[in-house]
């Protein structure tokens, strides 16, 4: 199975990103200013370059386990806490 690869939005913002280097470069701070905030606009509206990932069911571990095993280990980082459950 092959991703579709979506690549508009990743060349609209890094297009945008160059454009706020040269309009500062070139024009001076308020326009690379106006530039950068147009970028980080369109960035955080725009569709998404990865996309929606599919979780198989069953991938998840329960919360409950999770919670679980950190209050059995205080010291230990969530990330942690989910590494040992899912190897359960």
């Amino acid at each position: 199975m092959t991703a579709r690869v979506r690549r508009g939005p990743t060349v609209v913002i890094v297009g945008g990103i160059a454009a706020t280097i040269g309009a500062w470069l070139a024009l001076g701070l308020l326009d690379a200013c106006l530039g950068a905030l147009a970028t980080l606009a369109y960035a955080a509206s725009a569709p998404s370059v990865v996309g929606a990932t599919r979780v198989p069911d069953g991938a998840a571990p329960d919360p409950r386990s999770v919670r679980k095993w950190r209050e059995e280990h205080p010291d230990a980082t969530i990330s942690e806490a989910i590494a040992a459950v899912s190897e359960r």
